[in-house]
């Protein structure tokens, strides 16, 4: 099943956004559980009126020796991979070692109170950013036809690059995109797997990195698909 406007009449009378992007969530959450190790687990966090995200976190980091444990998934050519080099010190975190929990990726579902005025876009890209720097791989899906603001491409001028960015036309105002910070001592870029789309169009597979070299697939269609079904919005 395609992109649909759920910001149409139509769309409206039988599913509101947020009812239908909570599920939405949800299904993505139970989908990566199918492909993440036991010792991870993805659960949906949301906040209604300003944000739907899923975390994928980890009671412990992942072991080079255990990745043969992980459905091994073969990861796309990235669409773009723009060096970056971030403040050492972004924010100070208390993390709790005794509970174990240390997010590893997240997903974000843009949802209009992102976009409703420019302290929400800023603290939103301000959020992305943060994730990103600290090696955690982030995911951004935005489906809205309402309140048109493309965060990639707001990323990629925080990052001080062209070459990552999509289109911005009427025609395609829709966009997804994944992204990981890889470092070294000699070479820090970020690699990311950014999509124009419009409402007809399918939604990619992108893949999320539990670890610097092992990643598992956000099935955006699939679970689109069967929220959907679910859902009943059909038309």
């Amino acid at each position: 099943m395609p992109i649909i406007d759920h910001f149409d009449p139509k769309i409206r009378v039988i599913s509101r956004f947020h009812s239908f992007h909570n599920a939405w969530a949800t299904h993505i959450a139970a989908d990566l559980n199918t492909f993440l190790p036991e010792n991870f687990i993805a659960e949906p966090n949301v906040q209604i009126g300003s944000r739907i995200e899923i975390d994928v976190q980890a009671d412990e980091l992942l072991a080079e020796d255990r990745s043969g444990s992980v459905r091994q998934y073969k990861i796309p050519p990235a669409t773009a991979s723009i060096p970056a080099s971030f403040p050492d010190e972004m924010e100070v975190y208390i993390i709790d070692l005794g509970a174990g929990r240390q997010t590893v990726g997240a997903i974000e579902i843009v949802s209009p109170a992102n976009k409703d005025r420019p302290q929400h876009r800023d603290t939103f890209l301000a959020k992305c950013l943060s994730l990103i720097s600290q090696g955690i791989s982030v995911v951004i899906v935005d489906i809205l036809t309402v309140r048109l603001f493309n965060f990639h491409n707001e990323l990629m001028r925080g990052l001080d690059s062209t070459a990552g960015q999509i289109s911005e036309t009427e025609e395609a105002p829709l966009y997804c995109a994944a992204y990981r910070y890889t470092f070294d001592r000699d070479e820090r870029c970020v690699e990311c797997w950014a999509y124009a789309l419009s409402v007809g169009d399918g939604l990619p597979e992108l893949p999320l990195f539990i670890s610097s070299e092992i990643a598992v697939p956000v099935r955006l269609e699939e679970t689109y698909m069967e929220t959907r079904e679910k859902f009943r919005v059909a038309v």
